[in-house]
């Protein structure tokens, strides 16, 4: 019976020695593993060294100028894409001043889609204050061009930061994109449902253009669509 019971013992000790070498083997091994790959020694610090990666890395965009560029310059001899690209970069910036002062009268950019999309974003934050500051633009970038239903359009890409804070939370730094969508009216009368809430204005009486289905104001009747169909149109904004 004594000869029993030392076994037992035996194997018990071989068994919690078996656990406990198998506890130290895996803990070197992730500490081993997060210090490689996250320069940490624990799961929390790899955690917030992961955050602040995260919040210092850049969102990545493609370019596609070098294929929609030659084309866009055939069509459009005299447009210059830089100053589209500042128009994008000033209306993401009116946009995220909207949404932090959380009034949309501050939007300058009158697009039914633009304004959608801002109100969206207000709403989400229901009572609570935010802040956006620092705002910085890394890169903006040329990413699509589409000519069709009477309609040339030019989407693109912004890649940004900002710090944001909500309410009593801790504040963080965000990187993001925002891809911008223009729009020429080549030929009004092949639009499709016609192109509502352009954001634009009469120019002699100052009424909103609701629709290019009429050709004058419905207010002054002033000529509207050969007015409009000389200006590239932001119709539309997201975040991705």
């Amino acid at each position: 019976m004594g000869w029993v019971l030392i076994v037992q013992l035996l194997l018990i000790f071989l068994l919690l020695g078996g656990i406990v070498f198998c506890i130290i083997y895996i803990t070197k091994k992730v500490r081993a593993f997060l210090q490689t790959y996250f320069h940490a020694n624990t799961l929390k610090e790899a955690i917030e060294n992961s955050k602040i990666e995260d919040e210092n890395t850049h969102k990545s965009i493609s370019s596609m100028e070098s294929i929609y560029l030659d084309k866009i310059r055939t069509d459009f001899p005299d447009l210059n894409l830089n100053e589209l690209k500042s128009k994008a970069e000033a209306n993401i910036i009116n946009v995220l001043d909207t949404i932090e002062a959380k009034d949309i009268d501050k939007l300058n950019n009158k697009n039914e889609k633009v304004v959608a999309f801002t109100q969206h974003k207000i709403d989400d934050l229901k009572d609570n204050k935010v802040s956006i500051d620092d705002i910085k633009i890394h890169k903006t970038l040329l990413n699509k061009y589409d000519v069709g239903n009477g309609i040339a359009t030019i989407n693109i890409s912004s890649s940004l930061e900002y710090f944001y804070k909500k309410g009593n939370e801790v504040g963080h730094k965000i990187q993001t994109r925002f891809k911008t969508e223009f729009i020429y009216i080549i030929d009004a009368s092949k639009l499709h449902n016609n192109v509502k809430g352009l954001g634009l204005n009469c120019p002699n009486c100052g009424a909103p253009v609701k629709t290019l289905g009429h050709k004058h104001c419905e207010y002054c009747n002033t000529g509207i669509v050969e007015i409009v169909s000389r200006v590239w149109i932001i119709n539309n904004i997201h975040e991705y």
